[in-house]
């Protein structure tokens, strides 16, 4: 039982110490192999690989380039397009105001020629009004004995 414990023992203690790679004949084999197949899988599947992240990568560097010009591009477009809409508003307003003032100007004269006429009319109008007074105070002075003769009389008999 002792003998049995010191084996065991002396196993663990050799499989601790075990180198964990065999240095051997079968190391060149190994290396030839990882050599073989560097110089076959290189033409037929790195190659290929690699060209094809160099293009995938070349592609969206060359879609991100682009996409930044068509952004330059597009701010141009909508800066020229706002200076033009401004121009557009600035001259409208200015037809606006030109018109306004036009109009503004023709109701003026309008007006103007509206009230002259209404003060010509107004001056007939008080002209014949204080000829009609006129023409009626002549006819009433010739009357004027007459009429007081005929109220005095008329209020001489009620009273009577």
């Amino acid at each position: 039982m002792v003998h049995t414990q010191l084996l065991q023992t002396h196993e663990a203690i050799v499989l601790l110490a075990a180198p964990v790679v065999d240095i051997d004949g079968t190391l060149f084999v190994q290396g030839g192999i990882f050599l073989a197949l560097v110089f076959i899988l290189n033409p037929l599947l790195f190659k290929p690989w690699l060209e094809t992240q160099a293009r995938r990568a070349e592609a969206i560097d060359g879609a991100a380039r682009k996409a930044v010009a068509l952004r330059e591009q597009a701010d141009a477009m909508v800066g020229d397009y706002d200076e033009k809409i401004t121009a557009a508003r600035e001259q409208a307003q200015d037809l606006r105001g030109a018109s306004r003032k036009e109009e503004d100007a023709k109701q003026a004269k309008l007006l103007a020629d509206a009230r002259t006429v209404a003060a010509e009319q107004a001056s007939a109008a008080r002209s014949k009004i204080a000829a009609q007074a006129d023409e009626a105070r002549a006819q009433l002075s010739g009357r004027v004995e007459e009429l007081a003769t005929t109220i005095a009389d008329k209020l001489l008999r009620k009273g009577a």
